[in-house]
């Protein structure tokens, strides 16, 4: 574990690779353009040309990243519930500043209606856009009951409308997730993008004829394009490198591990060790899960004792394995009269310290078992009839401690009919035997013991006093 925390504190996001990258590819840019104005000023207009159209495409990236962070905190807020995504969404500056400087520099480079007239329609419609995630966000804060006072000022100036305030906060959450991912939000944002690019591509297209105009001068710089080339094809094989072993070639470990049901060790770039964390606290909760419904599928709720079903495999198992077997059946006498008269709690308490009570008297290997609503069984595995003295002896101690069973419950008595596989009544299997044992002790003086015999008869013996 502490190696994989290590590895975590080392991991590099691949955004940041992307913008180093991004870096690099700028920076021999600057280096191109330096070359070109010492070789000749006559090359001076094609390097401006080349700084415009760069440019260019960098405002038109700055437009659509700055709409879409906003767009991504808005929808995480309301998929999340995370209140710092709405935090992220007032105050990163920096992406509504993008979105004004990219407009202030279309205007400097161009003044062309056509340019102006389409961002100007797509920032209206980004407005528009803006007022439908504020209105989902303030949605999903009525849906999850917070205070709107603890949310930004912007927020809590949002009222609902009459008809959404009396939805339910799942009818809530769900349209406000629908404001937010429906077809008409996503027709709103893919007509920004387009009115941005049709701006663009005015403006782009007015760079690219001045760089046509200025092609004749391109001839003597080729080896400098060549050079730029050769160096953007490393900064792409290093990205690439980067990429495979950062993301690549952890997936493929991680896949190999999800296969063998194993959790994923944290490693690679940050985004993947977040993923794996991510699936590491699924697999233990799902792993969790299991072993509750396995538990809660073999025993009993009250008692926490084996069920019936647990008790039947069980024996199945044992007798169909030719193992030698005790089985003991247990029954609380006139238990119906301790509901009748000290209630069903008492009642549920009484069966709760019968079940304690044998279950302490019996090993860990026997399997004690609640079979009905005062029927208890034990399976004693590897008994055979040569353990009878040790069985009513255990069978003697429940009855003493039964007598005061403390905390103010009423004393009981049991009846108990035990059965040996190799001392069987004949003509019965092993729980038929018990239960006439059983049978025997209920219809006789009850609070007692019947034991099976081959002989065919059945010997009661009443649970010893004091």
């Amino acid at each position: 574990m502490s190696d994989t925390r290590r590895e975590g504190r080392r991991s590099i996001p691949i955004q940041t690779v992307i913008i180093c990258m991004v870096a690099v590819g700028l920076l021999i840019s600057i280096i191109l353009m330096a070359f070109m104005y010492q070789t000749s000023k006559s090359y001076g207009d094609m390097r401006y040309s080349t700084k415009n159209y760069i440019d260019c495409q960098g405002i038109a990236s700055d437009l659509l990243t700055g709409s879409d962070a906003l767009t991504i905190y808005a929808r995480g807020f309301v998929v999340t519930g995370d209140k710092q995504q709405v935090e992220l969404y007032y105050g990163d500056t920096q992406a509504r500043n993008a979105i004004d400087e990219a407009l202030a520099e279309v205007r400097a480079y161009s003044m062309d209606e056509r340019v102006l007239s389409q961002l100007n329609n797509a920032m209206q419609l980004r407005e528009r856009v803006s007022a439908t995630e504020e209105y989902a966000m303030r949605l999903k804060v009525a849906a999850l009951g917070d205070d709107v006072a603890e949310y930004p000022k912007n927020l809590q100036d949002i009222q609902l409308l009459p008809a959404d305030t009396r939805l339910s906060p799942e009818e809530q959450e769900e349209k406000a997730r629908g404001l937010l991912f429906d077809m008409d939000y996503e027709s709103s944002k893919n007509e920004i993008s387009l009115r941005i690019n049709r701006g663009m591509d005015v403006l782009m297209s007015g760079m690219l004829t001045r760089q046509v105009e200025s092609s004749d001068h391109l001839l003597n710089v080729l080896r400098g394009q060549q050079i730029l080339t050769v160096a953007l094809m490393c900064a792409l094989l290093a990205l690439a490198v980067v990429v495979f072993t950062m993301v690549i070639v952890p997936l493929r470990r991680q896949i190999s591990m999800m296969s063998s049901d194993e959790a994923l060790s944290e490693e690679g770039a940050s985004e993947i060790q977040f993923l794996a964390r991510t699936y590491n606290q699924l697999h233990e909760q799902n792993r969790l899960a299991t072993e509750k419904l396995n538990y809660e599928a073999t025993h009993d709720e009250l008692t926490g004792l084996f069920n019936r079903s647990a008790y039947a495999d069980a024996l199945e198992r044992a007798i169909g394995a030719g193992e030698k077997v005790a089985l003991i059946l247990l029954d609380v006498d006139l238990f119906k009269s301790i509901n009748d008269r000290y209630g069903h709690d008492i009642g549920d308490a009484v069966l709760r310290a019968v079940a304690d009570t044998v279950r302490s008297a019996f090993r860990r290997d026997d399997m004690v078992c609640r079979i009905g609503g005062d029927e208890f069984a034990v399976v004693m595995s590897e008994a055979d009839s040569g353990v009878k003295p040790l069985v009513r002896s255990k069978l003697q101690a429940i009855a003493a401690r039964l007598k005061a069973p403390g905390d103010g419950l009423p004393p009981v008595t049991l009846s108990a009919g035990v059965a040996f596989t190799d001392q069987l009544i004949p003509g019965t299997d092993l729980f038929k035997s018990a239960d006439l044992a059983l049978y025997a002790i209920k219809n006789g003086t009850r609070n007692g013991s019947g034991f099976a015999s081959a002989a065919g008869g059945i010997e009661t013996i009443p649970n010893a006093e004091g």
